[in-house]
């Protein structure tokens, strides 16, 4: 055998034996100690929650990322059947526009509804959200396995993240409320009557279809001053020619009001109600004028003299039909 042949059947076998030992690299790295840093996450039962999003720990990106199992942290018993129940939910599929968008047959037009389950996971993010479908899950603490897969291939995270759902209002009251007394003719001068034995606030969220705020203000029989008739009124602002004019009230916040003779409607279309606050965090101002009501202190407060101003605060975080009624437990209508 030559020695140029020699040569070309030793570089044909190193050849054939580097293809055969090749083996494909994976394109791109996967880690094992990919991690939420809340831990747990909190969520309020029937409240919209988006988690942060999961910490990828150098793992390659795009990935995707699968819900797998929901377990119970105490018991270790598998949720999914309770996390896997959708319920029916309006969403978005247009931005609100407030000047064309002036119905709610037009705000209709950009939503639609559709079937969600309760929490899900953000597919690209890793995020949990949830929705106002876990308002009837059990308050309690869960664990939940992972799926995810990039280039690099797949792995089961089991038990990689926690999560608490907690009782938590439907509502906030975030100031205490009370019944101003006012001169008339003079803004200015008054006094705050904050007890019990003056004023009593009830607020009921009656249901979770109709999103709409129910407000009626009544006296200590009972009685309902009359918002049609002109008996509850906008509060006037303080000081010569204020900017606004009246201090905020629900029709400032509502994206349609109704005025009957026992009560007012305000319906909404975004949560949290108020979304954003226009001053004064998000209390609420109205009056009821002097000439329709006499109070019980008459020395203190003769008819015809003191207009009476109701202020309460209110923000809903979960949809649906909420009922405030105010009551001046002092008052006597006229």
């Amino acid at each position: 055998m030559s020695s140029r042949f020699l040569k070309i059947f030793v570089t044909a076998f190193m050849l054939v034996s580097v293809f055969a030992g090749c083996k494909k690299l994976p394109d791109g790295f996967l880690s094992t100690t990919l991690r939420y840093e809340e831990d747990p996450i909190l969520i309020n039962k029937g409240q919209l929650r988006v988690s942060s999003a999961l910490n990828f720990d150098g793992s390659s990106k795009p990935a995707k990322i699968e819900l797998l199992h929901i377990y119970n942290r105490a018991t270790g018993a598998n949720v999914d059947a309770l996390f896997s129940k959708k319920v029916p939910m309006k969403i978005w599929t247009g931005i609100l526009d407030p000047k064309t968008d002036t119905t709610l047959e037009a705000v209709a037009a950009k939503q639609k509804e559709v079937m969600l389950a309760p929490l899900t996971i953000n597919e690209v993010s890793g995020q949990l959200e949830s929705n106002y479908g876990t308002l009837d899950l059990p308050t309690g603490s869960y664990t939940f396995d992972l799926k995810i897969t990039n280039g690099a291939g797949s792995k089961i995270y089991p038990k990689i993240g926690n999560f608490d759902l907690i009782d938590a209002p439907a509502f906030e009251t975030p100031s205490a409320p009370y019944l101003r007394m006012s001169k008339v003719g003079d803004e200015a001068s008054g006094t705050n009557l904050t007890s019990a034995a003056d004023l009593n606030v009830k607020i009921e969220h009656v249901n979770l279809t109709d999103n709409k705020v129910i407000l009626k203000f009544v006296d200590k029989n009972g009685v309902v001053f009359n918002p049609a008739a002109g008996e509850v009124a906008k509060r006037p602002n303080t000081g010569l020619n204020p900017v606004p004019p009246n201090l905020q009230n629900l029709e400032d916040y509502a994206f349609k009001t109704s005025i009957f003779n026992d009560r007012m409607e305000f319906a909404y279309v975004t949560i949290p109600f108020p979304l954003n606050s226009l001053g004064n965090g998000f209390n609420l101002y109205y009056r009821i004028p002097s000439k329709y009501f006499s109070y019980d202190d008459q020395a203190t407060y003769p008819k015809d003299l003191w207009n009476a101003n109701p202020r309460f605060s209110f923000r809903a975080y979960v949809p649906g039909t909420y009922q405030i009624t105010f009551t001046l437990r002092r008052a006597t209508h006229r």
